[in-house]
């Protein structure tokens, strides 16, 4: 779990409603660190100068006109207009590019239609920027020792070389006829690279800075900010009343919801657990390809072939190449019989005493069974969506807790599985770390309103040269109606 998991639907409404007022801080701290933490994982091995020559960077430009990548009409704003004050100082078209460019090499170039928008986003953050670098001032927030400064850019020269070598591992074969010529080479196309994306170890550097003083302001204005146990005790029973109503009788929305979790598109697992489920714990036993392969080749060609049979779509051709239920079987049985002196060995491990999870690990080949992912097993109910079949039906092969299935045959390999518990429907448990978790979402939402106060109670001016969000969404109404 993260804590931004443990987020609510209602509180995301809040949110929603806030954004609409596009009266927020717009601190994207990835932006500010991107190099270190997004933008240099995304190494392209075929990206070469032709791709990236459009990304401007401050040094690069030679006139006093910044046009936006897209095109040259659309777009303008010159490096030394000034598109808004912050408690009396300029934010200028120089400040809003260095964030716009960031933008750019983070979520690529803008459709025309968005250029403005673009510029309109890097605004606020360039003027966010300059309300955290006047408040720091004032609170005497930007002083750092030659000890903080230091261990703060080993941090980020830490993550600088980290990028180049990943940059240059990519993208450098090494044979045993590569140089160190070579290899500076490479490094100095690196540097090239990222020169072109607007980032050197310098910028990092700068970010990682940046970065810091925010926290540092941030943790200022938000001194005050207490979350008490009465606060995360509620937290929770909104949450369990609100998924218990959501999951105790509609198990498929369970199961979606856990689906949508495990393959990164919900924040969260439910809260309350419906009724059902089976800790399963899985010796997942390695098969060799061919034979695998000829198993899941038969039973492709086999469910082909139902499905053809239930359109009323076969042929004479097709009748001489079917695929039969007992050729299935046969297939099954010789993968069986490929890995039968393993199960003889866990079957009588197992006769001896030697406990499932130490057999997991010597002969399983499911890592999530023994990297402390699942510690109690998977969750598995005869209505689960995000197994195959034959695993589900192995884990309901047996009927006691303790209970070891006989090996059962999927398109991952040979599963014997051990029922290793009934999962209690009804809340989570309020652990400590999850009351630790929810103090923090509660604490990031009072500290986010302190500082959407801050930032409102700053007297911002904007010039026209940009419109803000706020005249963007609302032109964006007009023309709707």
């Amino acid at each position: 779990h993260t804590k931004e998991g443990y987020k609510r639907m209602s509180q995301d409404q809040n949110n929603q409603n806030k954004m609409k007022k596009y009266q927020i801080i717009i601190i994207v701290i990835a932006s500010l660190i991107i190099l270190g933490v997004a933008a240099f994982f995304i190494i392209r091995g075929t990206q070469d100068d032709a791709d990236t020559a459009t990304l401007q960077t401050i040094g690069t430009v030679d006139t006093d006109e910044v046009t936006d990548a897209v095109s040259a009409t659309t777009f303008q704003i010159g490096m030394d207009d000034v598109v808004a004050t912050v408690n009396g100082e300029n934010v200028t078209g120089s400040d809003v590019l260095v964030y716009y460019e960031q933008m750019l090499s983070y979520y690529g170039e803008p459709d025309t239609d968005y250029v403005e928008l673009y510029y309109s986003i890097a605004m606020e953050q360039a003027i966010t920027m300059k309300l955290i670098s006047l408040t720091a001032a004032e609170m005497g927030l930007d002083q750092y020792t030659d000890e903080e400064l230091a261990e703060l850019y080993a941090t980020s020269d830490s993550e600088w070389q980290y990028a180049l070598d990943n940059y240059v591992s990519y993208n450098l074969e090494e044979t045993d006829e590569t140089t160190d010529a070579d290899r500076e080479a490479a490094y100095a196309d690196a540097e090239s690279y990222y020169a072109l994306l607007g980032y050197t170890k310098e910028t990092l550097r700068e970010s990682y800075l940046e970065n810091e003083t925010y926290e540092r302001v941030k943790a200022a204005l938000c001194e005050d900010v207490t979350v008490t146990d009465d606060e995360v005790q509620a937290y929770y029973d909104d949450a369990v009343a609100a998924d218990q109503e959501a999951y105790e009788f509609d198990i498929d929305a369970y199961e979606s919801q856990m689906l949508m979790y495990q393959y990164g598109y919900a924040d969260e697992e439910p809260w309350y657990r419906p009724e059902g489920y089976r800790y399963i714990k899985n010796i997942l036993l390695a098969v060799d390809d061919d034979l695998m392969t000829n198993y899941t080749d038969l039973v492709a060609r086999y469910e082909e072939q139902m499905d053809d049979e239930e359109a009323g779509d076969t042929t004479d051709e097709d009748a001489q190449d079917v695929v039969t239920a007992e050729d299935i079987d046969a297939a099954k049985a010789a993968i069986i019989a490929s890995v039968q002196t393993e199960i003889d060995e866990i079957n009588a491990k197992l006769a001896e005493g030697v406990s499932f999870d130490d057999l997991m690990t010597e002969y399983g080949i499911d890592t999530t069974m023994t990297d402390g992912t699942y510690p109690n097993g998977y969750e598995v109910s005869l209505a689960s969506y995000g197994y195959v079949t034959e695993f589900i039906s192995a884990a309901f092969s047996v009927d006691e807790i303790g209970d070891v299935s006989e090996p059962y045959v999927s398109e991952y390999g040979v599963h014997i599985i051990k029922y290793a518990g009934d999962v209690p429907a009804g809340p989570v448990e309020l652990t400590d770390d999850l009351k630790s978790l929810i103090y923090d979402e509660l604490y990031d939402e009072k500290c986010d309103d302190v500082l959407n106060a801050w930032h409102e109670a700053s007297d911002i001016q904007y010039t026209g040269v940009i419109r803000s969000l706020e005249e963007i969404q609302a032109d964006e109404e007009t023309s709707a109606e």
